[in-house]
């Protein structure tokens, strides 16, 4: 039976392996390491127990996102390892370090979602998913304008378009829908939260609409505090929630603002309007498919937008935008690892 170790560690990670790793066990001698860059309780064990994933064969405990401590703690661990084939998934430091690591001890990468591109030079993301297709093996793109992006690079040998992996993850839990109208918002990252200004139009923006849920993001929530930033009255801020939960406010939601790449796929996956609070994305397919737009941080053209979507027929045309991520992703992955590893 074939090897294969399979290594990530946040919290995006966890919910989109989690209906691929048994089946990965089923079919393979594999094993599940995991780095820990994301440690919390609210960031990843209640998404191993809600989603149902096993156990890890190996916390690294590595608990920080610096690139060198990720590379070296899974270098030591992959030394001792048979298997010649590892499995990364998306564009975290987890990703990237993963692949230098096996790289480095003549391992063989597989890379989960490549081919992404923002085009923009200044996330760190984008150097990760770069990076990681150039030293793939096989690569695994989630659509074709993807595997296109890859083609522009050179890269044409073992690419294979078989859809995103959030598909088949978010149809886990297809009953739960909470009802009344709302606003969802979801903001984490780095561009966005630590820099001051740019937090400040954000609570700027959601202070225009009637009913707004914000699941806080622990680095937001650590920013704002810092800062001693008022709270829009009509905000309605929780902790971080389960994946369970999100998506029932995710269906539920009137529009959702977000920064997160992961939540454009979703909300196209279930007909919920998205306004992308950045300047570039990598999730290109949902907005050439009508279901997501880019709109910066400004709150005047959020505003705009949103009441566009929310009172005009804007809305009503991007309910029904194609999903452009496929289905039935993990049996696919499977098939064609079992016909291509040597």
């Amino acid at each position: 039976m074939k090897s294969i170790i399979s290594i990530f560690g946040t919290r995006p990670e966890i919910i989109k392996m989690a209906p691929l790793l048994p089946l990965l066990d089923n079919e393979f001698e594999h094993r599940f390491i995991f780095t820990s860059q994301h440690y919390s309780e609210d960031m990843m064990g209640i998404f191993f127990k809600e989603l149902g994933v096993r156990a890890p064969d190996k916390f690294l405990e590595v608990k920080s996102s610096d690139m060198g401590k990720l590379e070296n703690a899974i270098r030591a661990e992959l030394e001792n390892e048979a298997a010649s084939w590892v499995l990364v998934y998306g564009d975290t430091n987890s990703t990237y370090a993963a692949a230098k690591a096996a790289k480095s001890l003549g391992k063989k990468v597989i890379h989960l979602e490549a081919g992404l591109r923002a085009y923009d030079d200044r996330l760190p993301e984008e150097r990760n998913r770069v990076e990681t297709d150039k030293i793939s093996n096989i690569l695994f793109a989630p659509t074709e304008l993807a595997r296109k992006h890859l083609e522009k690079e050179g890269i044409t040998k073992n690419v294979f378009v078989v859809g995103n992996l959030i598909v088949d993850a978010a149809k886990m839990f297809p009953e739960t829908k909470r009802e009344g109208s709302h606003i969802l918002v979801t903001a984490h990252r780095q561009e966005n939260v630590d820099d001051l200004p740019r937090l400040k139009k954000i609570l700027s923006a959601l202070s225009q609409f009637p009913k707004v849920i914000f699941p806080v993001h622990p680095r937001t929530k650590k920013r704002i505090e810092e800062h001693g930033l008022e709270f829009p009255e009509n905000v309605e801020f929780t902790h971080p929630v389960g994946y369970k939960e999100f998506l029932s406010l995710l269906k539920g939601a009137d529009l959702v603002l977000t920064d997160s790449g992961g939540v454009q796929e979703e909300a196209i996956i279930f007909g919920v309007p998205c306004l992308t609070l950045r300047e570039s994305t990598e999730r290109w397919e949902t907005i050439e498919a009508g279901g997501n737009f880019l709109v910066g941080l400004e709150p005047l053209l959020i505003g705009a937008y949103a009441k566009q979507i929310l009172e005009g027929d804007l809305g009503e045309s991007m309910k029904n935008a194609k999903n452009p991520y496929g289905e039935n992703v993990s049996e696919k992955i499977v098939r064609i690892l079992k016909e291509n590893l040597e």
